[in-house]
């Protein structure tokens, strides 16, 4: 019921937060948080983490409830510090968290891999070379979005660290290293996560106009389904 309530609570306030956000496309506003949504969201964040801080007995195992509750932490600290403007600090907060979630999701991979059959190896190659190919790909942006600097090296950085947490979320579900639910929660949330930060990449360096609209639009449409599905992800379901 606990739970239920505050998925009730976060699917409210995430309609409420979308409706406003969308609401600047009829005048073409560009204001980056408008009033009460840049609230709504933050209460958002803060109500997924309790989801897993909620967990107790029922979770997985008292190590996997640990991992998540680090991750989710971790999560709210780097949207603090987003909140008030301290960009690189927040990235690598979301850095630390990323890397306990490729912790979380990866653990066994390596005994699971050696038994995969071909078909499993085909389903975890694919992604890896499209995320492969993406990374490959980044360099070639500056000049039309982003430029050499110590943000771009940052950004780059956590892009690594992101692909292999998403890589690593796909993989647990292909060799089933969490119950079916849990790993499909985790490869959802992860994907979700992915999305919204290469949204949150565009909103930080295209120029105000309908492009940079649609990127800040949809970021919290896909941040705030990761946070939840990945929070959700560590109990254990009946």
């Amino acid at each position: 019921m606990y739970i239920c309530i505050i998925l009730l609570i976060i699917a409210a306030l995430c309609i409420w937060s979308v409706i406003l956000d969308f609401s600047r496309f009829t005048d073409m506003d560009y204001t980056y948080d408008i009033f009460p949504s840049a609230v709504l969201k933050r209460i958002n964040v803060v109500l997924a983490a309790m989801i897993a801080f909620a967990v107790g007995k029922d979770g997985l195992s008292p190590g996997d409830s640990r991992r998540m509750k680090a991750a989710l932490l971790f999560a709210c600290l780097g949207e603090a510090l987003f909140a008030m403007r301290h960009m690189h600090t927040g990235i690598l907060m979301f850095a630390v968290c990323q890397i306990l979630l490729i912790i979380r999701n990866g653990t066994g991979i390596a005994g699971s891999l050696k038994d995969a059959d071909n078909k499993q190896k085909i389903e975890l190659i694919i992604p890896g070379m499209i995320l492969m190919l993406i990374l490959t790909a980044f360099p070639v942006l500056p000049g039309s979005f982003f430029k050499y600097n110590c943000t771009y090296i940052i950004v780059y950085l956590y892009g690594i660290i992101l692909c292999t947490s998403l890589w690593t979320a796909v993989a647990s579900h292909i060799l089933k290293l969490l119950p079916v639910k849990n790993s499909r929660m985790a490869a959802c949330g992860m994907l979700c996560f992915f999305f919204c930060d290469v949204l949150v990449g565009l909103d930080a360096f295209l120029e105000p106009g309908l492009p940079w609209l649609l990127a800040n639009s949809f970021i919290w449409v896909f941040y705030i389904p990761a946070l939840v599905l990945l929070a959700l992800s560590c109990y254990r379901f009946i």
